[in-house]
């Protein structure tokens, strides 16, 4: 059992679409009879592939859960995935699947809504159409924004009829109270006339008690706005009156705050009737919440015994009012108002680490008693709201809130400094689209919150085309596909993925070339990286040196994967032109820091990210047994388009990368650049994809071939010695940690072959006795260090040494024979600065008196 559980967990996984949907259909139908429990990781497993990139395994995930759901109803387990599974499938961009998502939630919720006379606990299809909506109204709050699409979607199907409505008031008084006004609250809007005595009956009890759930509270709020068209003009004075006073003399909470502001104003304007009439009213009602608001406030702030008479609850709850009722009246806001709001956000601005606010800021003409943090941040919230009203005065603080994410320590602060900077950006995008940067450096908060809030925050803002991808945003955001925490990573991703590139299927190629310049801190290009950045932001977004080098990695080849085959055939030519080709043609230096830059860049050209789709593909793959006619005719189609596009990719990268590749080599070899090493791992992946073609490129240079193919041998053999050395410390390791019984005397046979370091070394080619790679960059006049360290040979060392000095020799009288020249001379490679002839004997002779530092991979030099 638990074999066949872990195949099919497996299976579920798979790459091919009928082997996930055939999983999922036998898996559930495991699960549903009960042959093994069903547990939260199995659960999510199912909710997980109603995103499946198929339509079809999210059609069948969204059938599997269903049934599920209807052979277990009691499971809360079940109930939870099948919410988190279906409800957000309601925005799925396709039609087929979102209607699915749409048929399961009626057929398991709406469906079953009866009159509560009709209700009994013995009907498990009422029961858990209730539990599934209380659970919607308390721990799966947040698919509500899911759940008001679908109900938006049958709104315009006319779906909610007077007989629905009368069904559902019937439980607002009952133990289904809360899940009943969750329902009404969002039908209200789109459904026939109802019974609204009973809502105002509900709001006046409701008004009265200070027990009752907030929840509940903001939904029969909801229901007087949706409903204030049908009221008559006495009913909606008299709710203005109560609302009003409920806002100003009780302690309501701050959540419900809000829908009661928005209820007054469609109060207003069903009164009115006239819009100038209708702004006249809310002048006069949220003119008289501001001005009481203002009072309270002002008491509070600017009184020498102020701060003792502060209640945190009570200045918060006056703070979050004054902001919803200004928006609604802003030519009752005054000027004092805003000092008055100021000085509270000043009353902290002076022990921020020490520093203080410039002077010309707004926020820096107030002094006053230190405010808690608590009351700073509904105090920024509430300067937010002020300024959406009034363009000056934004204009003049929105540099102050700028100031204050750098150097605030209060998370809280930090957080509502972002909303409403980015509130700002939406309504003034030119005045506060300058101030993107000093918000993208809140994706390195030190706080994770603040992180995913900026994340969603500039996700919107992109999706919406209120910011642009420019200066440094772009990398700023991919720099999040490597946040340390997991889940902040991976939102990233579904960011950039699902929601940024299909609205600009470019972004990601358009700036990869740069992305490797910006992540290596490479500054000596005319063209990228060039943008304006603070000393601070360098730190923070900082990726360069080894021990970032795998983080890099990770974001070239996340955008890598979402290239098209299209993107990924011109990106290979433009590295090897925007990169390569700058240091072959001498416009960048060839140093330590152009060195890092080459290692990143030969690094992405080997990575299999970087291949066309279809060349990754086996061929076995493409045509299936068992498929259609039509099946077939595809596939053989495919393997012959696979076929065309490697024949011009194989040209592309013969005509367009080799001659810069080989270019580069010499150069390299010359100044030896430590990012050699990675030249030669290129060269070696490409010798195995395009063998042929490079002999044929090859071919009117047999010299130039045949020293390239030298040097391979030469780097073959290299790691083949180093990865012998490996084994030898592993071995010598393991013996010295477990010492023999006996030490053994040394034969005569393996004293005579032991010979020192140094003669060892005098016997090995040139090109094997240092490591490809220098320990550090070595100017040519520096003065020649050994590097290899003393360690003991063995037999098999001995062995493949004189292997490779004699498949040295063979080389070297072949390529005698095949260029004419004498047994004992070789050319370099050409490049700028010339051919170059060298005797193999001389070499040989002198090695062991001259190190070349560095020198690795290359023809022997003189």
């Amino acid at each position: 059992g638990k074999e066949v559980v872990a195949m099919l967990r497996l299976r579920a996984a798979d790459e091919k679409t009928n082997v996930r949907r055939a999983a999922l259909q036998v898996f559930t139908s495991i699960l549903k009879h009960k042959v093994i429990p069903c547990t939260t990781e199995d659960l999510s497993a199912l909710q997980d592939h109603c995103r499946d990139p198929a339509v079809s395994v999210r059609k069948q995930a969204l059938q599997s859960l269903t049934e599920l759901l209807l052979v277990q109803h009691y499971n809360v387990l079940v109930q939870k995935a099948w919410l988190k599974g279906v409800v957000p499938v309601v925005m799925d961009p396709e039609t087929s699947v979102q209607e699915k998502a749409l048929d399961c939630l009626d057929q398991l919720l709406l469906q079953h809504i009866k009159n509560y006379n009709k209700f009994r606990n013995e009907d498990k299809e009422q029961t858990l159409a209730w539990d599934l909506l209380t659970l919607l109204t308390s721990e799966e709050q947040e698919l509500n924004r899911f759940f008001n699409k679908a109900f938006q979607l049958w709104s315009s199907q006319k779906k909610f009829t007077s007989t629905f409505i009368s069904n559902v008031l019937s439980h607002v008084t009952t133990e289904h109270a809360a899940p009943a006004w969750m329902l009404l609250a969002k039908v209200a809007g789109s459904s026939p006339k109802l019974d609204y005595s009973k809502v105002i009956e509900c709001w006046d009890d409701i008004s009265r008690q200070q027990n009752t759930r907030t929840d509940t509270t903001g939904h029969i709020l909801a229901v007087i706005g949706h409903v204030a068209k049908h009221l008559p003009k006495s009913t909606s004075e008299r709710l203005i009156g109560s609302i009003k006073w409920w806002l100003k003399e009780s302690g309501c909470p701050l959540e419900v705050i809000s829908p009661a502001v928005e209820a007054l104003q469609k109060l207003c304007h069903a009164y009115a009737g006239v819009p100038e009439e209708a702004q006249e009213l809310l002048n006069q009602v949220c003119g008289d919440l501001v001005s009481t608001c203002a009072s309270y406030i002002s008491n509070i702030v600017l009184k020498e015994d102020g701060a003792e008479q502060l209640q945190e609850d009570l200045l918060v709850r006056h703070l979050f009012i004054l902001g919803e009722a200004a928006q609604l009246c802003p030519a009752k806001v005054e000027k004092r108002i805003f000092l008055l709001i100021q000085s509270i956000l000043a009353a902290g601005s002076e022990d921020q680490g020490g520093e203080e606010i410039a002077a010309s800021q707004p926020l820096s003409q107030f002094r006053g008693s230190a405010m808690p943090p608590v009351i700073r941040a509904h105090a920024f919230v509430t300067l937010g709201k002020l300024c959406l009203q009034h363009e000056k005065m934004a204009n003049k603080c929105i540099a102050a809130l700028a100031r204050e994410l750098e150097v605030s320590q209060d998370v809280a602060v930090r957080n509502n400094v972002v909303i409403v900077m980015c509130d700002l950006c939406v309504r003034y995008t030119s005045t506060a689209d300058r101030y993107i940067p000093n918000v993208s450096l809140c994706l390195k908060d030190p706080d994770p919150f603040i992180r995913k809030q900026t994340l969603i925050l500039l996700t919107n803002l992109l999706q919406e085309e209120f910011v642009k991808w420019k200066e440094s945003l772009f990398f700023r955001f991919v720099s999040v596909l490597v946040d340390p925490d997991p889940d902040i990573a991976r939102f990233a991703e579904f960011c950039l993925v699902h929601l940024l590139l299909k609205r600009n299927p470019v972004m990601f190629s358009q700036h990869f070339i740069e992305c490797i310049f910006h992540f290596n801190s490479y500054e000596k290009h005319e063209k990228y990286n060039r943008f304006p950045q603070s000393a601070r932001a360098k730190n923070l977004f900082s990726l360069k040196g080894k021990d970032n080098r795998e983080k890099r990695m990770h974001i070239y080849r996340f955008l890598l994967e979402h290239f098209t085959d299209e993107q990924r055939f011109n990106i290979t030519t433009n590295i090897s032109h925007c990169i390569l080709a700058c240091f072959v043609d001498m416009v960048l230096p060839l140093d330590l820091e152009g060195s890092e830059l080459l290692s990143d860049t030969f690094e992405v050209l080997s990575c299999k990210e970087i291949k066309l789709s279809t060349m990754r593909s086996k061929p076995e793959d493409d045509v299936q047994p068992g498929e259609d006619e039509l099946a077939m005719a595809n596939a053989v189609m495919q393997v012959a388009q696979k076929k065309l596009i490697s024949q011009i990719q194989k040209k592309n990268f013969v005509e367009n990368v080799i001659p810069i590749i080989t270019s580069l080599k010499s150069l390299m070899e010359q100044k030896r650049i430590p990012a050699l090493r990675d030249l030669m791992n290129y060269l070696r992946e490409m010798m195995q994809d395009y063998r042929n073609e490079i002999k044929d490129f090859f071919a009117v240079d047999k010299q130039l071939a045949a020293e390239l193919e030298y040097d391979m041998k030469r780097y073959e053999e290299q790691l083949a010695s180093e990865k012998e050395a490996e084994q030898e410390q592993v071995s010598a390791a393991r013996a010295e940690q477990v010492p023999p019984l006996e030490t053994a005397t040394p034969s005569a046979g393996w004293s005579n072959n032991a010979q020192s370091p140094e003669i060892r070394r005098q016997s090995l080619p040139a090109g094997l006795r240092l490591s490809s790679v220098p320990l550090e960059f070595a100017a040519p006049n520096a003065p020649k260090q050994s590097l290899l360290r003393h360690r003991p040979a063995s037999l098999s060392t001995l062995a493949i040494l004189n292997s490779a000095r004699k498949a040295m020799e063979t080389q070297s009288m072949q390529r005698s024979k095949s260029i004419g020249g004498p047994l004992m001379a070789a050319s370099l490679p050409s490049g700028t600065a010339g051919s170059k002839q060298t005797s193999f004997q001389s070499q040989r002779s002198s090695a062991g008196n001259v190190l070349a530092a560095g020198r690795a991979i290359s023809t022997p030099e003189r």
